[in-house]
């Protein structure tokens, strides 16, 4: 008797883990309070700098910040400008600009529109009560440097310049603005437009973008992911598709419990947008909504999330607004399983008592023959064989390929779970780079990696090593 309630409870524990552990995380965003930016006309950046929400917007040309707490009440009695024309090479008004927040500063990239052959790119840096720590000009009359891209990844800051028919140059700055770095983006397969946006996560930045801004002309949104260097780790794939509706995606935002990713975008034929969608997609960009959330005529869309709210700004008719939504998550249960119990002996018909907080989960409680079934036994697949495909690749500078590494065993059967790492030759470690550097084979005995060749031209050697085995392939990058 005593055995006989140890197994059930031990069922209801085991159903109850099983009920509340999740493969995905759900959510669901409910409008709390929408209030109108009245120090701006276009563009409404929010960031958070720990303790309120600092909103940018532009006026008359100008940049101009406020602060309001998280439940949207302005906590600044006016607006501070913190740049105009008067920051610009030749007194031009202010085009567009990007905001973010890191380690205690704000960062502001701004642009003028430029006539010609193109404008001007500036970056700024404030402390947190906006004062101006520096400036510095990024592009000195460049090709067309509006409607730019700006992420940070904790230590550096990015400003991300479009390149036309390519996609963006971006350039790496540290925190005193000393310009550290560039790269170009895009390209070939990769092309992509201006009206992206970035965000870093888990040691990579992920950057969605349209086709083209032409109006009623784009029909998808795409995303790349890239490494610390800008090297592409996932090409280009689209992730929503909506013939001639689709224009400026420059909100994304990162759920901290799903670790979800969340765009924004104003749904419309024209540059004026329509009503602001958001489009919700879990870790591994899988779409899991895309519904309307705020009617009207929207565009130029921004957002950060703070714990359990977020906020998205947006403009339209020179009228700037900010929305909070509170984000709940929903776990998505496991499907349930029926458990079955084996007593070590018959059982009495003394009712069991079941605490009466659970009663949903009493499991069924089968006796079953004395006789014990002979279980079948699968024969495993020891790995035996390694080989890569293709086994040569030849790349152009700054472009990816993909080798796939097949594990088999015995008889051909594939081998699952198979752990492949990778090796990149001394000099090689120039001229490639490999995403990622270690894989587990999936149920057909495959692991898939990227290799991306950087700026120097010449031969690399990259090794693939599993189960003892260990096979290499040369890659060549031309001039």
């Amino acid at each position: 008797m005593r055995r006989t309630h140890i197994l059930t409870y031990l069922c209801l524990l085991i159903c109850l883990i099983m009920l509340i552990s999740t493969k995905a995380m759900a959510q669901t965003f409910t409008l709390e309070k929408t209030v109108t930016i009245d120090f701006g006309t276009v563009w409404c950046v929010p960031v958070y700098d720990g303790t309120n929400i600092v909103v940018s917007s532009e006026s008359g040309g100008t940049i101009k910040i406020g602060k309001f707490d998280l439940s949207l009440n302005e906590v600044t009695s006016h607006a501070t400008t913190v740049a105009d024309s008067s920051d610009t090479a030749n007194n031009d008004s202010i085009a567009d600009h990007k905001h973010i927040f890191q380690n205690g500063y704000h960062y502001l990239a701004f642009s003028i529109a430029g006539s010609g052959q193109g404008g001007y790119l500036y970056l700024l840096k404030l402390d947190t009560d906006l004062n101006r720590v520096g400036i510095t000009t990024v592009v000195n009359d460049g090709s067309p440097t509006n409607d730019m891209f700006l992420v940070g990844d904790g230590t550096y800051i990015y400003i991300g310049k479009f390149l036309p028919g390519t996609g963006h140059k971006v350039y790496k700055y540290d925190s005193s603005l000393n310009n550290l770095d560039t790269f170009t983006i895009g390209g070939g397969t990769n092309t992509h437009a201006n009206g992206a946006a970035a965000v870093y996560t888990n040691n990579q930045f992920h950057l969605v973008a349209p086709f083209t801004l032409a109006p009623g002309q784009n029909d998808e949104f795409y995303r790349i992911i890239f490494d610390n260097d800008w090297n592409i780790v996932k090409d280009r794939e689209p992730i929503l598709s909506d013939e001639g509706m689709l224009s400026i995606v420059s909100a994304l935002s990162v759920g901290p419990n799903s670790q979800g990713f969340i765009i924004h975008y104003g749904r419309g034929s024209s540059d004026a947008g329509g009503p602001l969608y958001r489009a919700f997609y879990d870790s591994d960009w899988n779409l899991l909504s895309n519904t309307q959330v705020i009617d009207g005529t929207w565009t130029r869309p921004h957002s950060v999330i703070v714990n359990d709210t977020l906020y998205v700004g947006y403009d339209g008719s020179s009228t700037v607004q900010l929305s909070s939504f509170t984000i709940t998550d929903i776990p998505t249960p496991t499907p349930a399983i029926t458990t079955s119990v084996t007593p070590t002996s018959t059982p009495t018909a003394t009712p069991t008592t079941v605490p009466t907080a659970i009663p949903s989960l009493i499991p069924t409680i089968t006796p079953i023959a004395t006789t014990t079934p002979t279980p079948t036994v699968t024969p495993v697949c020891k790995a035996s064989s390694l080989a890569i495909s293709p086994t040569k690749l030849t790349l152009n500078r700054k472009m990816s390929g993909n080798i796939t590494v097949t594990i088999t065993g015995d008889g051909n059967c594939p081998v699952e779970g198979e752990t492949v790492t990778t090796m990149i030759g001394a000099s090689g470690k120039k001229r490639v780079s490999v995403s990622p550097t270690s894989q587990t084979t999936n149920e057909n005995g495959q692991a898939t990696f990227t290799i991306t060749a950087k700026k120097k031209a010449g031969k690399a050697r990259v090794a693939f090593q599993a189960a003892g085995q260990k096979k290499s392939i040369l890659v060549t990058i031309k001039k």
